[in-house]
């Protein structure tokens, strides 16, 4: 089996990198039914390349300010693998790409060890012809590193039930820090699980008490080290990202949202758009499960108690994002290879012949919500002109004026970048932003205007929140109506500007060079163009 393992693990990562080699940064969409991109991605990539080139390992950084919405875990291992390949796509991926294969290769482990190797492969390629465990897996986010180790935190249980052994013990706790460590709360899931399957299962097949609390205990030491030294080091920052505004604002508050249903409907809708076959072949499988499930065995009740702390996290945080469906998929996989009706030597490879059969349809069918998408190719319609631009090595400043680029052009090499937000009216700081207000990471056009005159006192902000540098200071302009914007372009000759083409009246008067970027695009070139002292560190085209 071990030979097994390491082949499907192989061919998982084969078909992964091809993905991860070939999809543009923040490139891919996360949510096919509500059209959502996959903007995370940048925004973990710019900290890892920041980290990779200029250090600052225990704090990661985006566009010169901290960033603590999430542990680093990903942005370390992003880092290291872009330190030792260089900064490119592929190496930002990778890392995530890598866990995700191995964690395929337990999934067939485990459904083999239940069924035969044959429910082993029909886990396994469920589980690679599935639309988000294909995105996510390839992508460089926390969600296909989080899975990873939730498979393995889980696969050390199921293992050795009584967590009695070493490798067993610290398996299961070093997964479930390198969760914690990787995306915060999120990660203690698995101890929730843990502590269900404790309560469900048979006396003679649970841990003893002790030993769950000796592994919960192991874990959170595990995890804590980084935890401590941000409450120490960083503690206003460090409270209002990770805990007010992550934690409290998108899982207990009231969150923007990118649609209108409820949770229930939200996530059964894109459970069934997303792998209908899927969907299908765990409904085949749930009555046989059931029927396990009554003898409380260590297999059927982990696997319950997987689902079950799973669905309960989804519809209780209140922040709705296709993305958490992810953990679910693998425990389907397994559901509905190891009980489903064709987990049987006759009919297993009738089984695998109809899962292949699908897998090539998928492939074939990349722009529905069930496709696998293996082309050259990317949703920001800005990329090619971003990166066409990037390629002049210009060390003008480039403004991004209102367009949609879900912060790719922060993945290049550019002099210096800043974002314009377009708003009709103004509006008092939100909770979400109202502390970027206050250090003048986010500022008004006339702010910006006369930045020298604001800046001392945005430096001492940033000092009192504990940054000393002026480096995030104005990397986000807020304008409020077509006035702003023809001020602003007409106040910063020596700048360079993206905007949409919906604003070309507003800037007919600039002193900079108006290009037709594209048909939807304006760029505008000052008239005195800056040479940077050295070409572009890394690709121009992420």
């Amino acid at each position: 089996m071990r030979r097994a393992f390491c082949a499907v693990a192989l061919l998982a990562l084969a078909c992964l990198l091809v993905r991860a080699a070939r999809v543009g940064l923040a490139g891919d969409t996360i949510d096919p039914v509500g059209k959502i991109t996959a903007q995370d991605e940048a925004y973990y990539a710019n900290s890892a390349i920041a980290m990779a080139r200029d250090g600052g390992w225990l704090t990661p950084r985006f566009m010169g300010r901290y960033a603590l919405y999430k542990p680093p875990l990903l942005v370390w291992a992003a880092a290291v693998s872009s330190r030792v390949l260089g900064v490119s796509r592929l190496g930002l991926r990778l890392p995530v790409a890598i866990f995700s294969a191995l964690s395929l290769g337990l999934i067939f482990l485990w459904a083999g060890e239940l069924a035969g190797w044959q429910a082993g492969a029909v886990a396994g390629v469920l589980l690679l012809s599935n639309h988000l465990w294909n995105t996510l897996a390839a992508l460089s986010m926390t969600d296909g590193l989080l899975l990873a180790f939730y498979i393995a935190a889980f696969y050390a249980i199921f293992c050795d039930p009584w967590l009695e052994s070493r490798a067993a013990l610290f398996g299961f706790s070093g997964a479930v820090a390198a969760a914690i460590l990787t995306k915060g709360i999120a990660g203690i899931l698995p101890l929730a699980v843990l502590g269900l399957y404790w309560v469900a299962a048979r006396r003679q097949e649970r841990p003893a008490f002790r030993r769950v609390c000796l592994a919960a205990a192991l874990a959170l030491a595990l995890a804590a080290p980084w935890f401590v030294y941000q409450c120490a080091v960083h503690p206003r920052w460090f409270w209002t990202e990770h805990f007010a505004i992550q934690i409290l604002g998108f899982g207990a508050g009231s969150p923007p949202q990118t649609s209108r249903e409820n949770r229930a409907l939200f996530y059964l809708m894109r459970l069934v758009a997303t792998d209908p076959l899927l969907v299908a072949a765990t409904a085949a499988a749930i009555p046989a499960f059931l029927r396990d499930l009554r003898g409380r065995r260590t297999a059927p009740v982990l696997l319950a108690a997987w689902i079950a702390v799973t669905l309960a996290a989804m519809l209780t945080w209140q922040y709705r994002n296709a993305s958490y469906l992810l953990p679910l998929v693998p425990a389907l996989a397994l559901l509905a290879a190891a009980w489903g009706p064709f987990r049987s030597r006759q009919y297993a490879p009738w089984m695998l012949v109809v899962l292949a059969a699908g897998f090539l349809v998928k492939g074939n069918a990349p722009e529905l919500p069930w496709g696998l998408d293996y082309r050259t190719s990317t949703v920001q319609h800005t990329a090619p002109i971003l990166s066409a631009y990037c390629a002049q090595a210009r060390g003008n400043q480039l403004i991004i004026l209102d367009v949609a680029d879900d912060l790719y052009a922060t993945v290049l090499p550019l002099a210096r970048l800043r974002y314009v937000t377009l708003a009709p009216v103004a509006t008092p700081a939100g909770p979400f932003t109202q502390h970027f207000e206050e250090m003048g990471i986010m500022v008004t056009v006339d702010q910006f205007n006369h930045l020298a005159r604001y800046t001392p006192a945005f430096r001492d902000r940033l000092r009192e929140w504990g940054l000393d540098s002026g480096a995030p200071i104005a990397t986000l302009i807020t304008a409020h109506g077509a006035a702003d914007l023809t001020a602003l372009v007409r106040a910063h000759p020596e700048s360079d500007f993206l905007i949409s083409a919906a604003y070309r009246n507003a800037v007919e008067s600039a002193p900079q060079e108006l290009i037709g970027a594209a048909a939807d695009y304006l760029l505008l070139l000052s008239r005195t163009p800056v040479e940077r002292a050295s070409p572009p560190s890394w690709s121009c085209r992420m």
